[in-house]
């Protein structure tokens, strides 16, 4: 009965018939058994004995010592199935999470279309994370040819669109930028915007929401940061990119009332 139920239990962990079986046989056996042994003595065939061999042991529930097959303790193996399984879990659990989004992410724009009579990415397109955000912002550099406002707090991705703003400044591109130089790092930025000459303040306000980047008024990369809160890990909203006057609107007037409350740098 308890080798039974202890087949069914290990049927249920994934193991076949033919390991189930050689592996019950050398349980009894404290001392193993030769390789030819195993093979000689097994109920199923020779084969099927040498797949259900190889497998045991590289999922550790046998191993070889001198030619010969020792069957493993227990509560080692069935650990190390345990994780097997639960690497398995995670890696299934993470592919049917990633389809789910990717089904998400086709179904919804569907059904906000057809009932709204507009495509959501006609407002707003979702930026995969912050490296895409920082490619996306280069590009809306790139293209301004008037002014581009830049809202940010430390602007420790300035190394990143550096470059672009070197040429637009040749373009004779203005820039505006509100940020806030709490360390020294953040106030030789500040300087270095200055000499390139960008305007650089500091908004009254010590932390702001919203992060971006608005060229002439047409293209805006932004994102929203969901807390600030002291010693827990910041998070955020997915960023966006949009050309919509609208969203475009509310982060210039936005912009502006904080521009006029600030000082300058």
């Amino acid at each position: 009965m308890m080798s039974d139920n202890a087949k069914r239990l290990m049927k249920e962990l994934g193991f076949s018939e033919d390991e189930c079986s050689v592996y019950f046989e050398l349980l009894n056996k404290p001392t193993g058994d030769s390789i030819e042994g195993v093979l000689s003595q097994s109920k199923i065939g020779s084969h099927e004995t040498q797949e259900a061999v190889k497998s045991l042991v590289e999922k550790g529930l046998l191993r070889i010592t001198s030619n010969r097959l020792e069957a493993a303790e227990p509560k080692i193996f069935v650990s190390k199935i345990q994780e097997m399984n639960r690497q398995e879990l995670t890696r299934k659990l993470e592919t049917l999470s990633e389809n789910a989004s990717q089904l998400l992410s086709i179904l919804e724009p569907l059904f906000w279309e057809t009932r709204l009579g507009i495509k959501p990415e006609d407002i707003l397109e979702p930026l995969r994370d912050l490296g895409q955000m920082e490619v996306k912002t280069v590009a809306v550099i790139g293209d301004a040819t008037r002014e581009v406002l830049v809202s940010a707090e430390t602007f420790g991705w300035f190394s990143k669109v550096q470059e672009e703003i070197y040429r637009a400044r040749e373009r004779g591109v203005k820039f505006r930028v509100l940020m806030t130089p709490k360390d020294p790092d953040t106030q030789r930025r500040a300087g270095e915007l200055k000499k390139l000459g960008l305007e650089v303040r500091q908004p009254k306000e010590d932390w702001y929401p919203v992060r971006g980047t608005l060229a002439d008024n047409k293209e805006l990369v932004f994102l929203i940061w969901a807390n600030h809160e002291k010693g827990k890990p910041a998070k955020y909203f997915r960023p966006h990119f949009s050309t919509n006057a609208g969203m475009i609107r509310v982060f210039a007037d936005a912009f502006e009332r904080r521009w006029m409350d600030s000082r300058q740098l």
